[in-house]
């Protein structure tokens, strides 16, 4: 009962938006007022009926929604009228697949196909079944390049005598294996180089045959062996390149590189083959830009510019290649780069390899003792795994799912499978999308292609997106120039009159710029219903019973449809952007562009930013919630909330956290805690390296999936430990490794409590006899200011007799008249 009324309550929520999307994309198919634009509107379909004469009825809507078209259907339009182009593929080149020993390998099925590919919303994408099979004993070519500059002498020397063993442990791998040497200093100009005649003739010293001679003459790069079955050879001539030196750190490794992707003939490569270049050097390497320091701003042109003699000839010419260049060409020329370096610039190119596809990194020791087992494991990492590539436009919307190996397991987006062995099937589904109509009419047929990464074997598609009807060129039945339709004074294509210049109207009936006002009729035609009395949506003005829409003040902002009811600037914004920047407003709704979706395209349409990049076995969220516009949304089960950027935290898991590996850190690292009391260190199932200093690295850590934990311990210390967890097999629960523990305990000294004590005595009576002096000082000064005050009001007060100041005088005196003062004679 619960269940039937969430379903209705989902229900009646959930109607209003349905009604509302489908309203909205009846709306933008109706303003549609051509086939072409028709056809360029996701699930809109085109009625090219035409009209005999004025007063035969018409057909009011031609372009409508595909379902309300499969519910009308005859009553809506003659259904030979009706054009639809839906996708259609037809196969060209369909071959099994076959890795028969002696024979041209075939990798990959089909080989070409051709595909009609309309443009459409997520559902009217195209998926194609694509099949990879690794063919046996696939032949290899694999060329050395090598930093030549003085600090890789014991390097250079090393390789000389481990040219067999690699012969060896590759002809392990496949029969048809071939090898080559290359070696690079930098561009001979200052700064790179010293330049003085002297330095150039004698840029170091080395040491040859136990003496100490000279270096040779700095150079860019040279290719010293191409590609050959003769590996004994291998030693001797690299034996016989010479060292050199350069003035600044960096080297033109990039330089050389990019000569040996690109000079096919001169290198050797095999079109059906793999194509290694393992990279040697103890140095980084100059980028594109840093030839500016030198003059040379001319930019890379990624051709071979290779003498007779093997050398660049164009070193000091041309700038640096850029790392994007050097990805470009890796990957049109299936070039798989290891970067083959010392500890010391492990971090640096491990940078760099993230930007070029196909490249791995791998640390070789000083003497270079274990290049050969470096060289066949990331071989054998590459013919293990396949990963499928595409040179597909903008305006095609690509994406890869697959099960893998799992055959039964879940269909799920990736385009990248791994632990593969021969004879192994893998099937991709690949979905393709028209996001828009290039503008280029040219670009509407193209060829793409889709291969494994590294392999020159590919899906080729030849490609024609549908953006115009049959019916609108010059040649087809429908379409008739000067038609008795539109009164001679048009062109009628797929039904409707396309009026000539100066005339206007449904059957361009009228001529010149008069407003039609005085036609009832031809106003009604203005007006989208009869509820309404405003004429094109109170957006235009109506001529001749059609109308025309007013202009913006923005050129880009247009209204546009039968009834000037829609525009291309009022969708809803996302980061003060119309459709966030990504995508098309038609008619009030974004169109967004491949790989983006929602409302205002603001949601990424992709799973892969929700795959941890540090895991065996991809999956979505690690398994534990909902990609959700390109974020994980973790779920919650069983009282367990997960989280993480991927789902892979779960704070109350056992045997994920600090808390759960702390004993077993501190007893192995300082014999301490519960587990050396108990003496259970033995029993501890984690291995536990000491190392001087645990190194924090925000961004090598999450793509580690490493944690760094600080958890007190025995006497009040806090020690510090980082782990590292991987994911034991699909679903499955977080397993930790590789644990690093910092040497050194960070504890709290004792405390002197004699110190502390005569310390706080001390203090107090300090503080008790300050307080009485500054008292008593205080009161001191305070009297002496009073009695001052007291003497000096003494020693000026006066003593005089004078007038009583309580006798005041009579206001009024009254004379006795009969009073006479008596008188002497």
């Amino acid at each position: 009962m619960t269940s039937w009324k969430i379903l209705l309550t989902l229900g009646i929520h959930l109607f209003p938006l349905i009604s509302a999307q489908y309203k909205d994309s009846e709306s933008l198919c109706a303003s549609q007022q051509t086939c072409s634009s028709c056809l360029q509107t996701p699930r809109c379909v085109w009625c090219s009926s035409t009209e005999s004469t004025e007063t035969s009825s018409s057909v009011l809507v031609r372009c409508i929604t595909r379902e309300k078209y499969q519910k009308d259907r005859d009553l809506w339009c003659p259904r030979s009228d009706v054009i639809d182009n839906a996708n259609s593929l037809t196969m060209v080149e369909d071959r099994p697949l076959s890795s028969t020993k002696g024979t041209v390998p075939v990798q990959i099925r089909p080989q070409r196909i051709g595909l009609r590919l309309r443009r459409g919303t997520y559902r009217e994408e195209h998926r194609i079944t694509l099949s990879y099979s690794q063919a046996e004993d696939y032949p290899v070519d694999l060329y050395y390049l090598m930093d030549l500059s003085r600090s890789m002498q014991s390097y250079r020397d090393r390789l000389s005598e481990t040219g067999l063993q690699i012969a060896d442990a590759m002809r392990q791998l496949t029969s048809n294996f071939r090898l080559g040497f290359g070696s690079f200093v930098d561009k001979v100009v200052l700064p790179m180089t010293d330049t003085r005649p002297e330095k150039l003739n004698w840029p170091c010293n080395t040491i040859k045959d136990g003496k100490e001679a000279r270096c040779a003459s700095p150079y860019g790069y040279k290719n010293q062996m191409p590609l050959t079955n003769d590996i004994h050879s291998f030693k001797s001539r690299v034996q016989e390149a010479p060292l050199s030196g350069n003035l600044d750190t960096p080297e033109g490794g990039l330089d050389a590189m990019m000569q040996a992707m690109v000079c096919t003939d001169e290198i050797g490569w095999r079109q059906n083959a793999r194509h290694l270049i393992v990279f040697s050097t103890d140095a980084p390497s100059h980028i594109a830009g840093d030839g500016r320091l030198a003059g040379i701003v001319e930019p890379n042109d990624c051709l071979c510019h290779l003498d007779e003699k093997g050398f660049y000839a164009y070193s000091l010419l041309q700038d640096y290649p850029s790392i994007s260049q050097i990805n470009k060409m890796a990957r049109e020329h299936n070039i798989n780069i290891i970067f083959a370096i010392p500890s010391s610039q492990s971090e640096s190119y491990k940078l760099l390899s993230q930007s070029i596809s196909g490249s791995s990194t791998g640390t070789i020791d000083k003497d270079s003792s274990n290049v050969v087992a470096l060289i066949r494991s990331e071989y054998e990492k590459l013919v293990q795994s396949v990963a499928l590539t595409d040179d597909a436009p903008k305006t095609i919307d690509v994406k890869y799912f697959s099960r893998c190996l799992e055959a039964n397991g879940e269909l799920k987006e990736r385009r990248e499978c791994g632990g593969l062995r021969v004879g192994n099937v893998v099937r991709f589904e690949v979905a393709l999308k028209a996001v828009e109509c290039p503008a280029d009419v040219s670009e509407w047929q193209r060829t793409i292609r889709i291969k494994p990464r590294g392999l020159n074997e590919s899906l080729t598609i030849d490609l024609n997106i549908v953006c115009d009807c049959p019916c609108e060129g010059p040649g087809h039945p429908g379409y008739k120039t000067g038609s008795a339709n539109c009164k001679g004074n048009g062109t009628l294509a797929c039904g409707v009159c396309a009026c000539d210049q100066g005339f206007y109207g449904k059957h361009c009936e009228c001529e010149g710029n008069d407003v039609g006002t005085d036609s009832e009729a031809a106003m009604i035609e203005c007006k989208p219903n009869n509820e309404t009395t405003e004429i094109c949506s109170g957006r235009g003005v109506c001529k001749c019973g059609v109308c025309d829409c007013a202009k913006r003040p923005n050129p880009q902002e247009i209204f546009y449809g039968k009834h000037c009811e829609c525009d291309n600037f009022s969708c809803k914004r996302s980061g003060g952007l119309v459709c966030g920047g990504r995508g098309k407003c038609e008619c009030g709704t974004c169109n967004c562009l491949g790989g983006w979706g929602g409302e205002t395209c603001e949601c990424k349409q992709t799973n892969s930013t929700c795959m941890p990049p540090y895991a065996e076995i991809a999956e979505i969220c690690s398994g534990r919630g909902e990609c959700v516009c390109g974020n994980c949304h973790c779920h919650e089960k069983d009282n367990i909330r997960y989280s993480g950027q991927y789902c892979e935290e779960c704070p109350t898991c056992p045997g994920q956290w600090c808390d759960e590996l702390k004993d077993c850190v501190e007893c192995a690292a300082y014999n301490s805690g519960p587990y050396a009391e108990n003496g259970k260190c033995d029993t501890c199932p984690h291995q536990i390296d000491i190392v001087d200093v645990v190194e924090e690295d925000s961004v090598q850590d999450q793509d580690t999936a490493a944690r760094v934990c600080r958890t007190p311990g025995d006497a009040g210390c806090t020690f510090t430990f980082k782990y590292h967890q991987h994911r034991d097999g699909t679903g499955g629960d977080i397993k930790i490794f590789n644990i690093l523990a910092q040497k050194e305990r960070t504890c709290p000294k004792p405390i002197n409590v004699l110190g502390v004590a005569v310390g706080l005595v001390a203090s107090t009576v300090f503080l008790g006899f300050l307080v009485l002096l500054i008292w008593k000082i205080s009161t001191m000064v305070y009297d002496k200011r009073e009695f001052a005050k007291f003497e000096r009001e003494r020693a000026l007060a006066k003593w005089n007799r004078g007038d009583n100041p309580l006798y005041k005088q009579a206001t009024s005196t009254f004379v006795n008249p009969t009073f006479h003062e008596s008188t002497k004679d």
